[in-house]
């Protein structure tokens, strides 16, 4: 098995594509040609919250990333909210209302129970626990034969491991694309998770461990990268303060046991005052960021995301809008 071992998501994304490029095997598959590695790889983030991939060429969405983020720790399923980030969503859905796979709905709803309350109550109940797991994958509506949806869990199971109050995860994903998956959307997804979930339980964020059973990009994609290939890594978490130290993230949960609320408030109203003042300070300016940019408020659109108090996310949408308002 592969193990590529990073700092964060950015580091990741760079080992991984040079290692790709010089020893991945071209299949033909159902969706094209791809570049995929001829064993399982596992993907160890040392600091999952450094979670903003910021090269150019790949063109990261952080609105996207971290709002569908917000909207799977709130169990949503629903096309509509989610769909005003990524044109391309509604396409995933088979009846244009709501996602079969939504990762934060099987979370939360999809079995009958809210597994991640299932979760804490384990992990903050008996200690060096092994049991905690989250499961994504349903065989009874996912392993049918002849069922032909567009929507299926390609992360499918999630084990929470403490130690010392420091909350370790490994997530188990079935089929894993490494540029649009495993180093854009899923590591922000799962690392948020993370640290929501080590919030809840009073612990430290740890390592989390990213098992792919098959990692892949497709071929035409990866090509895009190649501006990324031969060149020097950087790590821009040391970019963002003048001295040269890491920049560290401020917290997503300062007031645990009320966050599940808020957050559905944050959903009806985000012009709410909230204790979990990140709510306020950074996904509310990003989601009106987002509003200006659609419509086509550019200067607005770009104030408003000098206004969000994390300055990894602040950078990644003032590039990202750049690079738009550049053309």
């Amino acid at each position: 098995m592969r193990t590529i071992v990073a700092r964060n998501v950015s580091e990741a994304f760079y080992i991984g594509l040079q290692a790709l490029d010089a020893g991945g095997r071209v299949v033909q598959t159902r969706g094209g040609n791809v570049a995929e590695f001829d064993t399982p790889t596992c993907t160890v983030y040392k600091v999952p919250t450094e979670r903003v991939l910021f090269y150019p060429e790949r063109d990261a969405n952080p609105y996207f990333h971290l709002m569908e983020s917000l909207w799977m720790l709130a169990g949503r399923n629903d096309v509509e909210w989610i769909s005003q980030f990524n044109g391309r969503m509604n396409t995933y859905s088979d009846d244009g209302v709501t996602f079969h796979g939504a990762y934060g709905h099987r979370w939360r709803e999809w079995f009958g129970k809210d597994q991640l309350k299932q979760a804490i109550t384990r992990l903050t109940t008996y200690a060096n626990d092994r049991r905690t797991v989250i499961t994504m994958w349903d065989a009874n509506t996912d392993l049918v034969e002849g069922n032909d949806g567009k929507d299926y869990p390609c992360n499918t199971q999630i084990y929470f491991q403490a130690r010392d109050d420091v909350l370790d995860m490994t997530v188990c994903n079935r089929s894993n694309d490494m540029i649009w998956g495993a180093y854009g959307a899923n590591a922000v997804h799962m690392s948020v998770l993370q640290e929501y979930m080590a919030a809840r339980c009073g612990m430290k964020v740890g390592t989390y461990y990213q098992f792919s059973n098959n990692l892949h990009a497709y071929v035409d994609v990866l090509e895009k990268m190649s501006g990324i290939l031969g060149t020097p890594d950087y790590d821009p978490y040391a970019c963002i303060n003048t001295d040269g130290s890491h920049y560290i993230p401020p917290p997503i949960v300062t007031d645990p046991d009320g966050f599940d609320e808020e957050l559905e408030q944050w959903f009806e109203n985000p012009d709410l005052k909230f204790m979990n003042t990140w709510l306020n300070d950074v996904a509310s300016p990003m989601l009106y960021s987002w509003q200006h940019h659609k419509g086509q408020q550019r200067v607005e659109a770009v104030l408003e995301a000098a206004l969000i108090k994390d300055e990894a996310w602040s950078q990644a949408c003032i590039e990202w809008l750049g690079r738009r308002y550049d053309k």
